[in-house]
């Protein structure tokens, strides 16, 4: 690998946080992807204290081309490591991995001749498969069903999740929108990433490995906090695709409901409010089918 920018075809981007389990597999498996391009890795760990610096170091200096580590002094928290290692990007195309889950063969050729050939996608997915405990499963994406393999801005308004973020590549002029003044969630940077193009999946073989159970929590009240200020600043930036935020809130009510979780429901029931529409509950029932592939394996 070089270190010249001109050569830099794609950027891996890798979070961790302690995870001394983990890190050498989804490591190595980036090491291991055979290309026709230069290709930089960039970890960011965020000042792990179980080994996991020891083992990244160790590979960078083994592959001190292509691993570019980013050591923070101190516990600067997921949305700032995130933000560290992003801004360094200096492919055309950048990928997504967090340090839990690991890529398989043929991952960054694929994606990247897959948005090389579509211009107007700017954000591309892959299947995953899903790790839970000693057993791997296919995700339950059946792509032979989907009424679509692309994607707009107001599809990811209205399903929230559609592609796993480990398998997520973009195109680097897209991470040049304006930061929330709160938690960022993946579901805010896909939103303003994919503009006016498309998000697409881009076959139905799985390239990856994605880990359940282990990193942030899903439940975590904060997530939610911030899934809520996410929707009203949609609500206040594309009030044209109301109808479509509507939706996911309703979804996110039902499971509240359904969970008995009502601090939720109590956070939740605001936004549904304010976007109301008398037809989100049709839309919900006629999606429902697709919504379903959406959730892990059990």
């Amino acid at each position: 690998m070089t270190s010249n920018d001109a050569d830099i075809k794609a950027s891996v981007c890798v979070v961790t946080y302690n995870q001394v389990e983990y890190i050498e597999q989804c490591l190595q498996s980036l090491i291991d992807q055979i290309t026709n391009f230069e290709f930089e890795i960039i970890v960011g760990d965020d000042f792990s204290t179980d080994g996991t610096r020891t083992i990244v170091e160790n590979f960078q200096r083994k592959y001190p081309h292509v691993i570019k580590p980013i050591f923070h002094s101190r516990n600067v928290g997921a949305a700032v490591n995130f933000n560290a290692v992003h801004g360094s990007a200096r492919g055309k195309f950048v990928a997504h991995v967090d340090g839990d889950d690991y890529m398989l063969p043929n991952k960054l050729q694929s994606q990247v001749d897959f948005m090389e050939r579509n211009p107007n996608c700017n954000i591309s997915w892959h299947r995953m498969y899903v790790s839970c405990g000693q057993n791997v499963k296919e995700d339950l994406l059946d792509l032979n069903n989907f009424r679509q393999l692309c994607f707009t801005r107001a599809d990811i308004l209205k399903f929230i999740t559609i592609g796993m973020n480990s398998s997520k590549m973009y195109r680097a002029e897209t991470m040049n929108f304006q930061r929330p003044d709160f938690l960022m969630l993946d579901y805010f940077a896909n939103v303003e990433q994919i503009g006016d193009g498309q998000a697409c999946f881009i076959s139905s073989d799985p390239l990856g490995v994605y880990r359940a159970g282990i990193g942030i929590a899903k439940n975590d009240f904060k997530v939610k906090e911030a899934l809520s200020l996410s929707f009203l600043y949609f609500l206040s930036k594309y009030p044209k695709l109301s109808n479509e935020i509507n939706q996911s809130v309703l979804l996110l009510l039902l499971m509240a409901f359904k969970n008995r979780r009502y601090k939720e429901l109590s956070l939740f029931l605001k936004v549904y409010l304010k976007s109301f529409s008398f037809f989100t509950p049709w839309k919900l029932y006629k999606d429902y089918e697709f919504i379903k592939m959406l959730r892990l394996p059990k």
